[in-house]
């Protein structure tokens, strides 16, 4: 019976020192990554520039919502660091159609999106409009 209970004690020990490597790579506060990729809507794919890349979510590490601005860091890729949590995406760009989408940013992870932007009608009406009466 004796040797029972050390084979099984020997074992719980063996798992209290193996524990903690298993999520060694991925700390709950260690940062995730956000790319977006956008283009225009056109057969070429063309990236998209001067565009408004906003993320907004709760952030678990700061117990509050948080929002952060994604910057441009080549030709129609927008990319930021971010803690890990939910965030609703926000891509705008003044004559295509507003976008968003829920992405959730995992830790030490990167998470990408790609989109292409749509024409606005709204927009594209109200120029069209604005130059009759202007004539």
């Amino acid at each position: 019976m004796n040797i029972l209970r050390l084979r099984y004690f020997g074992a719980f020990i063996m798992l209290l020192v193996l524990l903690p490597t298993v999520n060694a790579g991925q700390t709950p506060h260690e940062e995730g990554a956000l790319v977006v990729n956008v283009t225009w809507g056109d057969i070429y794919n063309t990236p998209a520039n001067d565009v408004y890349v906003e993320v907004y979510g709760f952030v678990e590490k700061y117990d509050s919502t948080k929002s952060f601005v994604l910057k441009m860091s080549r030709n129609g890729e927008y990319k930021a660091s971010v803690p890990p949590g939910v965030y609703d995406v926000f891509v705008s760009e003044g004559t295509s159609v507003p976008r968003c989408r829920r992405l959730f940013i995992k830790p030490g992870l990167t998470t990408y999106w790609t989109l292409k932007l749509e024409i606005d009608d709204v927009y594209t009406n109200q120029q069209v409009s604005s130059q009759r009466r202007s004539k």
